[in-house]
């Protein structure tokens, strides 16, 4: 059974088998590859990769998501991150790819951010409110991409099985790179959204590995 997201242009549809994969450092020698492969829509998440990490986290892509700065290929290697290739987009090919963030500049110019042969699709981000409200996301700083997508799923009335996504205020690693040792990301509120995933899983409503 496939259901279509909400919010996203043009109409893309997901099959309800779906796990959601997430870049947190508790993937590191999980053994989880095999068994994220087996479902029918692997969804992943700006640069992380799977060359190299398949034992711990799989090699099926069915649909990659990315924010502004990945999918315009900024160069971040000189703010204290390792294995971010800024052309990491651009490399894609055959790839089903959805934009989320508020600048449409780096959509306006995907003809040169992403290769023709891929799929791309767009999150409308001014249904973000509505979203947030759908979530009982009260707080104000934005959802990062990992909580979108999980929400855009929940809506459509897909039940995603997530790996990859702490849900305990410990610091927040990536599996396949090191980050800024000062590094705040004052732009977002992983606590509170920690506590809406768990309420989403008591609630039936998606699984956590």
């Amino acid at each position: 059974m496939t259901k279509q997201l909400p919010y996203v242009q043009p109409n893309l549809k997901l099959n309800n088998n779906i796990a959601i994969v997430g870049a947190s450092g508790c993937l590191t020698n999980s053994g989880n590859g095999a068994l994220i492969d087996s479902y029918d829509e692997v969804i992943r998440f700006n640069r992380s990769p799977t060359s190299g990490f398949e034992q711990d986290v799989g090699f099926k892509t069915t649909l990659r998501v990315v924010n502004n700065h990945v999918f315009n290929n900024n160069d971040i290697s000189s703010a204290g991150y390792t294995n971010s290739p800024p052309n990491f987009v651009r490399n894609l090919r055959d790839s089903r790819i959805m934009y989320v963030g508020p600048d449409l500049g780096p959509w306006h110019i995907r003809g040169r951010n992403s290769h023709p042969s891929n799929e791309l699709y767009l999150y409308q981000y001014n249904t973000i409110s509505e979203l947030k409200h759908f979530l009982e996301c009260s707080f104000p700083q934005n959802l990062l991409v990992g909580s979108i997508a999980v929400g855009l799923c929940v809506k459509a009335g897909l039940k995603p099985t997530l790996f990859g996504f702490d849900t305990e205020p410990i610091p927040r690693t990536h599996y396949y790179q090191d980050r800024p040792k000062k590094w705040n990301d004052v732009a977002h509120n992983p606590s509170e959204e920690q506590k809406m995933l768990l309420r989403l899983e008591s609630e039936g409503l998606i699984s956590i590995k």
